[in-house]
């Protein structure tokens, strides 16, 4: 049997994009701890050895920070969903704020970058109306160990809505199904099962319950499956294939960001692009802008030309890949150009190529909504290659007890 490594002791001065903190081995090798908090000084053992940096467990914390609490959930740290609940929330956000500037200073290439302090949205705990669960062998289902595919059966996850809670324990631990999505918003509880290996057993029930396709749509079983929220004055429907944000404070919180970034837009062209269901078209076509939505899902693009008409609002809805279309209409010279550009991409980020094309169009203001911070920072240093200058960056705190940051940064062409 392999004999552990030998434990060191480390005082940990920074955080990490993945919400680990930061010390130096006495070698000098940066080295990246999970469940500690800068400041501390820790008993940790190596378990990821590389040439410029290691990865350790925590075994002690020696000397704790006073913003250190006992996890409020009796889950952690076995479960691998959320990272930070031995950190009290206020010194959550301070950490997540520091991130942002980092990445945007050491990837994004830019020297004292104007981000502002991470806003709360809501609360801190029963916040998600929707979660996707693993089934482990016995049927019970939970979420992933951390750097694991091993699953920690859970009853009660504390960051699920009560009502998403509630679905929860409702489908039960017995469906047969290799995974369970549960999707409680403000209107619709839908169930949605990921096929196993053996038969299903469609929960009895209340909710709506849908099958997972291979090629990721779904199909009713019960019900229609549509679901609706209410998000800053406007109501979205939409189905059990659509992404919708899972945090309603959060999604205000977006729609308030970006409308302050992009200014007055009463007559201005303005391209909502990876539009989903319509979340920043409806208010930006309410605010007087002429807006074009690209999404390349389509029954995302079928629900924001149905939300648009039920809210009154005008909006050209296009089903397309947005690299393709932007690619396209930025060789085109007959096309109009956009005024004002809205970018809400996947957790990818844009990329150089999408970069460039949208600096070859010439918006006067880019809205970036960013789900990574480091894919915001790459492609930060791509458009300010290309011209554009990072004017603000507002951190969100969508995702509290998680190292997750939403945020909402505006380039302004040079």
């Amino acid at each position: 049997m392999k004999e552990k490594e030998p434990t060191v002791e480390v005082d940990l001065h920074g955080i990490a994009h993945g919400g680990e903190a930061v010390g130096r081995l006495p070698d000098g090798r940066a080295v990246f701890v999970g469940r500690a908090i800068p400041g501390e000084r820790v008993r940790i053992r190596v378990v990821e050895d590389k040439k410029r940096w290691a990865r350790a467990e925590l075994v002690e914390v020696v000397t704790p920070s006073p913003d250190r609490v006992e996890p409020p959930c009796p889950y952690v740290p076995e479960c691998g969903g959320c990272d930070l609940q031995h950190v009290v929330p206020a010194r959550q956000r301070v950490m997540k704020t520091r991130v942002v500037r980092e990445q945007l200073e050491r990837l994004g290439g830019i020297e004292a970058p104007p981000v502002d302090e991470i806003r709360a949205v809501g609360p801190d705990v029963r916040y998600r109306e929707s979660a996707r669960f693993h089934a482990a062998d016995d049927g019970r289902l939970g979420f992933h160990a951390a750097g694991s595919h091993e699953v920690v059966p859970i009853a009660d996850c504390l960051i699920l809505h009560e009502l998403s809670q509630l679905l929860r324990e409702e489908v039960g631990d017995r469906t047969g199904a290799s995974e369970v999505t549960v999707r409680a918003p403000y209107s619709g509880r839908v169930a949605v099962l990921h096929p196993g290996p053996g038969p299903l057993d469609i929960p009895e029930g209340s909710f709506d319950v849908a099958l997972a396709q291979p090629d990721g749509s779904v199909a009713p079983l019960r019900g229609d499956g549509v679901m609706s929220s209410i998000i800053a004055g406007f109501t979205y429907r939409y189905d059990a294939s659509c992404f919708f944000q899972v945090n309603p404070g959060g999604a205000e919180a977006i729609v308030e960001e970006v409308l302050t970034a992009v200014g007055a837009v009463g007559g201005r062209h303005v391209w909502d692009l990876y539009a989903g269901v319509g979340l920043l078209s409806l208010p930006l076509a309410a605010g007087g802008a002429v807006v074009t939505a690209v999404e390349g899902h389509a029954p995302a693009t079928a629900w924001a030309r149905r939300n648009a008409g039920e809210a009154g609002v005008d909006v050209e809805v296009v089903t397309a890949p947005v690299e393709r279309f932007v690619g396209e209409v930025s060789r085109d010279p007959g096309v109009r150009r956009p005024d004002v550009v809205v970018l809400d991409p996947p957790r990818r980020g844009a990329g150089a190529d999408l970069a460039a094309d949208l600096a070859a169009l010439g918006p006067e203001v880019i809205a970036y909504v960013a789900c990574d911070v480091a894919a915001l920072a790459r492609d930060t240093r791509a458009l300010t290659r290309s011209g554009y200058r990072l004017t603000r960056a507002v951190p969100l705190d969508l995702f509290p007890m998680t190292h997750h940051i939403e945020v909402v940064a505006r380039f302004v062409r040079s």
